[in-house]
């Protein structure tokens, strides 16, 4: 199994709001977001993730939220040993994986997917701005936070980072033309949030 842009796009939502877990027994890859909003892109991260590993997923539901589950320890290997990701608790404080890092299209497909689970789109009205289009990612960890925006500026958008809590921090892009530059440069696979930005840039 080799790195590739849907594995990248894949490890960008496990960035955002997934998790990898194993006993040494069961080895569990599981992503969750809201029954509303994200039941269609969990539709389409099983597709893409089933062909490339030959697995189902798991699908729960408890209240508002969904879970989406794979169940393999070779993909999990693959995900710790060759990709680089953290485990548990671990995750919540580390940053990019190096070899997604090192290339730009990896890297774009990584942002999309931590775009599609943690990320918001949304306009406000500022002082002589009504409708100030706004896309942020808020994250604790300082280290994801770093590489988020060090990378957003590589690939050539005006990025702003700031603490917003003790322990909470946001990656943010302002203004109709940077949100027009991620939709052409980084796009989005969640249909839901695909459509607040095209709302926004119409």
């Amino acid at each position: 199994m080799q790195l590739d842009a849907v594995h990248s796009e894949f490890c960008g939502a496990i960035m955002g709001d997934g998790n990898l877990w194993s006993n040494n027994r069961k080895y569990e890859i599981t992503i969750t977001g809201n029954i509303f909003n994200d039941r269609e892109y969990f539709d389409f991260l099983a597709s893409t993730i089933s062909r490339k590993i030959n697995k189902k997923p798991y699908y729960r539901i408890r209240g508002r939220g969904l879970r989406l589950t794979f169940y393999s320890k070779k993909y999990y290997c693959f995900l710790i040993d060759v990709v680089g990701m953290k485990s548990g608790a671990i995750k919540c404080e580390s940053g990019f994986p190096i070899p997604i890092m090192s290339n730009e299209t990896f890297l774009k497909s990584f942002i999309r997917g931590l775009f599609d689970t943690d990320g918001t789109v949304f306009v406000s009205d500022k002082k002589g701005s009504p409708n100030y289009p706004t896309l942020e990612i808020a994250s604790s960890s300082i280290s994801l936070v770093n590489d988020l925006h060090k990378s957003l500026c590589k690939l050539g958008f005006r990025a702003k980072k700031r603490k917003t809590t003790k322990n909470g921090y946001k990656v943010s892009v302002y203004g109709k033309k940077m949100i027009a530059f991620w939709h052409d440069t980084i796009g989005s696979s969640n249909p839901y949030k695909r459509a607040r930005m095209e709302d926004i840039l119409k």
